[in-house]
């Protein structure tokens, strides 16, 4: 009977070894992954922070803007379907930034 208790004993610490070693393993992931994670976030959220704020890049976008929106309606495209186009062609930028706050996907 002791024997089995020891054997018992001896499987929940194996058990238990192992159960450690593995959270070992997924830290030492989660440390070398997190850290290029985290960038890939930080460095597209500054370019829309960027995008958003700078007054020289929001000139920029603006004219972008209303010269695909004036190039669609010389070409014949009806007003409200360029405006459409024109939406649907530039993100808002602030829209995105929520869109990813929130978790939601398009």
């Amino acid at each position: 009977m002791d024997e089995d208790k020891e054997v018992a004993k001896k499987g929940r610490k194996l058990s238990i070894d192992e159960d450690v070693e593995e959270l070992r393993e997924i830290f030492s992931v989660l440390r070398s992954e997190v850290p290029g994670l985290l960038q890939g976030l930080i460095e597209p959220l500054k370019e829309i922070m960027d995008l958003t704020y700078n007054p020289e890049r929001a000139r920029e976008r603006a004219r972008a803007i209303a010269s695909f929106y004036k190039e669609l309606v010389d070409q014949g495209i009806p007003e409200d379907l360029a405006l459409k186009l024109t939406k649907e062609h530039f993100i808002n930028p602030m829209s995105v930034l929520k869109s990813v706050m929130k978790g939601e996907e398009d």
